[in-house]
């Protein structure tokens, strides 16, 4: 398993160390539905799954995203 947060950062275009667990949509104007979306195909092309739309619709934070991530079995 490997850990998400490097992910996330490419997708936001920050570096890993810059993001706390409750950054957000709420915190960080460049988290966006379109960066969501973007980080939703990141997740299904890097880890070889396919994310709900209830998944998709969780994805707003770096500790949502991980916990989606974990239900699908990604570290």
């Amino acid at each position: 398993m490997t850990d998400i947060l490097p992910l996330i950062a490419q997708v936001l275009q920050v570096q890993p160390a810059d993001l706390s667990e409750d950054d957000g949509v709420q915190t960080m104007p460049q988290w966006d539905s379109l960066k969501i979306i973007l980080l939703a195909s990141m997740i299904e092309v890097t880890h070889g799954i396919t994310l709900s739309s209830e998944d998709i619709e969780q994805l707003t934070s770096v500790g949502a995203v991980r916990a989606v991530a974990a239900r699908h079995g990604i570290g």
